[in-house]
């Protein structure tokens, strides 16, 4: 979801939150953010209850490795995500962890996805790791070794993490898999982090200290922070809002060219 383009509109300095009480910054949020909050709330409670890509994990896996490249969301990700599915999911030739870990980056059909070595070799790494956590802790699907790992796991000792070393898996894709396991938390990609000190006045010294500050501004307006990013993407995005739910409906007949975006 860090791919959006940003709207060139600037909005006029806001007071800091230590500055404002709580419900003034509730109701500036609510005021700037009032046209996406319906499909906000949809993306927060696709992620809170565990059906972000209808709860398919390993499409979780593919999304963020895909996001994780820089490529342009809507355009990219999502079309690749939902091929990929039919192509390999659907009829049950690569459709978990284990599966998917056994592969090679250089594997033809994960490169007829996409050519791009970067994406696979990060896909497998954290499918091979999820899938441990799996047989380790003995669930039986792939969702519940996904959730459970993001549960208890931090972000502030996310280089230590089993998922944070792997070569490729930065702060942000990090937290964007903990994101979409239904963890209430935020990541500090380019986007979140402009609208945020455009708008409420909110500066970090690092990317750690912007979460603890998200934390904050969720406290502060009584969104939860996995909202407060879908609202931010959504309004920063040229996209039709109507069209949220069938994004990541697997079986829908929605089409890219549909979303009229201008992405960068």
């Amino acid at each position: 979801m860090s791919r959006l383009s940003i709207s060139k509109l600037k909005s006029p300095a806001l007071p800091t939150p230590a500055s404002t009480s709580r419900s003034g910054l509730r109701e500036i949020f609510e005021d700037r953010f009032r046209a996406v909050l319906p499909a906000a709330r949809e993306g927060e409670q696709q992620c809170l209850s565990g059906n972000r890509w209808e709860g398919n994990a390993i499409l979780i896996v593919i999304d963020a490795s895909l996001d994780s490249s820089g490529l342009n969301y809507f355009k990219i990700v999502v079309p690749r995500v939902r091929r990929f599915y039919h192509e390999y999911v659907k009829p049950g030739e690569i459709n978990s962890f284990g599966a998917l870990a056994a592969l090679s980056p250089e594997d033809a059909r994960l490169r007829g996805i996409i050519n791009n070595g970067r994406v696979w070799r990060v896909a497998i790494d954290v499918s091979d790791i999820f899938n441990r956590i799996k047989e380790r802790e003995g669930f039986n699907t792939d969702m519940d070794a996904l959730r459970y790992w993001a549960r208890h796991t931090s972000y502030e000792e996310w280089r230590e993490d089993e998922i944070g070393r792997i070569n490729g898996v930065g702060l942000i894709t990090f937290q964007y898999l903990r994101m979409q396991a239904g963890v209430d938390t935020s990541m500090p990609d380019k986007i979140i982090k402009r609208v945020v000190e455009r708008e409420f006045g909110i500066h970090a010294r690092d990317d750690i200290e912007f979460i603890g500050k998200m934390e904050e501004l969720s406290r502060a307006t009584g969104y939860s922070q996995l909202l407060l990013c879908w609202a931010i993407w959504l309004r920063e995005a040229n996209i039709d809002i109507s069209l949220m739910s069938r994004m990541f409906e697997l079986d829908s007949s929605i089409q890219s060219s549909h979303l009229n975006l201008n992405l960068k």
